[in-house]
């Protein structure tokens, strides 16, 4: 549509008028004054007359007001002149003409130029009789005939003389082009990529009866006597130079090697190591796309290729945040690192994700790392997360540690070393929760009543009833009362049983109703 509504704007500014160097104007008073009709072109008198004089006899409409009189829309000039010649010569009041272009009032200049117009486009002809009685017809069509004949329209494009033609055009050209080669590229991509999936499957049914002989067929001795041609003679020939041949048979052995136990995985790993698939896999570390590098660092955690530690340890803190965590769990599952250094120097904020995985690779080998060194880092995430690992992995000889660690920790840190005394009822903290009581921090303060309600004593059911007396929250007010019923019931029932307190009314109703003791 947008092509056909150009094709016709241009056409109409194609349809340009040759100048008209011998247009001669003629004078509307002149033409009206013959009595001849303008289209469109509408007159009306009116006349301001003294409240005495009636002049319905001139065909005039009564005022409505100020006396003024008006006639309605006369077709002709000639009557409208006509009639104001009457009114001055018995009346001695001129009025005024108005002239209408389609009921819209319209000045002697306007009229003038409207009419010009008409004549201009050969819409309006007048006979020449009407306008001259001494022009001689015949000499003028004689000397028509002498001049060549031209259009009065000639089709030229002037595209070129308006800037904003020229910007229009661009874009247009630029957006339909732009649109080819899209479609062009999406066409290439398509085609690539499901040429890629059918190689890909062929290939995976390459890949199958070849690792089948080799793991089923072969010792571990076998195989470990085997050179590179020989398992590459068993695998289809003419394909191991392709990197697509290659990616797939990794993974074919990734997935084999999970499911895999004993003297399986390890001649899988050797099949992977006698073919160089392990320098395959380091050499996507060198791309610049980041799926590939993602892909590498994966390979090389599975099939523990250690000696690519130094590389993947340049990706730790790596921006892309797939490619950093796998890098760190690679190298916590390869490197000997048993100060976690890995997670204490990074510069990014642990996920809940990134710790769900870490914390499986850490906890097979609990026994060789030093967890207390992630309490020494500079991420805070990553102090966090070295708490929750005290407490996961069931690190009792570290509580002690997190007890002087306790009052330079943040509120974060707090709660969830809260949450760890709290799991191994450690007595030895209630000195330095007290004062987290009065914290702004609604959870902390949750946490440490929750803390010294497993294990406080007389000491903290005075500082329970005054964290009660003083709170405006309604969930600490519950927590410290709910605290000091499970200590002590007797002192509960002497504080809070005749309380006139709304707040404190419910929670104790609340309290003593058996069906509600875990809500």
């Amino acid at each position: 549509m947008t092509f056909f509504a150009l094709l016709l704007f241009f056409s109409l500014q194609a349809q340009q008028p040759e100048p008209e160097e011998d247009f001669v104007p003629v004078p509307v008073e002149e033409v009206l004054s013959k009595g001849l009709e303008i289209p469109g072109v509408r007159f009306v008198y009116s006349v301001s007359l003294p409240s005495n004089i009636d002049a319905s006899g001139y065909a005039l409409n009564p005022p409505s007001s100020a006396n003024l009189w008006a006639t309605d829309t006369l077709q002709f000039f000639i009557d409208a002149k006509a009639l104001q010649d009457s009114i001055y010569k018995h009346h001695n009041v001129l009025g005024e003409i108005q002239s209408f272009l389609f009921d819209e009032t319209i000045s002697e200049e306007g009229l003038q130029a409207y009419f010009d117009n008409l004549l201009r486009n050969e819409l309006y002809i007048i006979e020449e009789a009407q306008v001259s009685e001494d022009v001689n017809v015949g000499e003028l069509i004689i000397l028509g005939n002498k001049i060549p004949f031209k259009p009065f329209y000639r089709l030229k494009i002037q595209i070129l003389t308006d800037i904003r033609m020229i910007i229009l055009i661009s874009f247009l050209t630029f957006f339909v082009l732009a649109a080819i080669v899209l479609v062009i590229v999406i066409f290439i991509i398509k085609t690539n990529k499901r040429n890629k999936d059918i190689l890909v499957m062929r290939f995976k049914d390459l890949c199958y009866e070849p690792l089948s002989n080799l793991l089923f067929e072969k010792s571990l001795e076998d195989i470990q006597n085997m050179s590179k041609g020989d398992i590459a003679g068993i695998l289809p020939k003419n394909l191991m130079h392709k990197p697509l041949f290659k990616d797939v048979l990794i993974q074919e052995i990734i997935s084999l090697n999970k499911n895999m136990k004993g003297d399986f995985k390890l001649k899988l790993k050797l099949v992977y190591r006698k073919l160089d698939l392990d320098k395959h896999t380091i050499k996507k570390l060198s791309s610049k796309r980041w799926d590939i590098i993602t892909t590498g660092i994966v390979e090389i955690n599975e099939m523990d290729v250690v000696e690519a530690e130094a590389k993947v340890a340049q990706f730790i803190n790596h921006e892309n945040f797939y490619i950093r965590s796998n890098a760190v769990a690679t190298l916590l599952n390869i490197s000997s690192d048993s100060d976690l250094k890995v997670l204490a120097d990074q510069k990014y904020p642990l996920s809940k994700w990134q710790q769900m995985i870490y914390y499986r690779i850490i906890r097979y080998t609990k026994n060789n790392r030093n967890v207390s060194f992630l309490l020494e880092s500079e991420n805070e995430s990553v102090r966090v997360f070295g708490v929750k690992l005290i407490r996961y992995l069931g690190l009792v000889d570290q509580l002690e540690f997190l007890n002087n660690y306790y009052p330079q920790a943040g509120d974060p840190e707090k709660i969830e070393i809260l949450r760890c005394f709290n799991m191994f009822g450690f007595v030895e903290s209630l000195d330095v929760i007290y004062a987290d009581l009065k914290s702004e921090n609604k959870d902390l303060v949750k946490e440490a009543v929750s803390l010294i309600q497993n294990i406080g004593d007389k000491i903290s059911l005075v500082a329970l009833f005054e964290l009660s007396q003083v709170t405006e929250d309604f969930d600490i007010k519950k927590a410290a009362m709910k605290a000091i019923y499970t200590l002590n019931k007797i002192v509960f029932e002497e504080y809070f049983g005749e309380s006139a307190d709304d707040w404190e009314r419910k929670i104790c109703l609340h309290l003593n109703d058996p069906v509600l003791t875990n809500v």
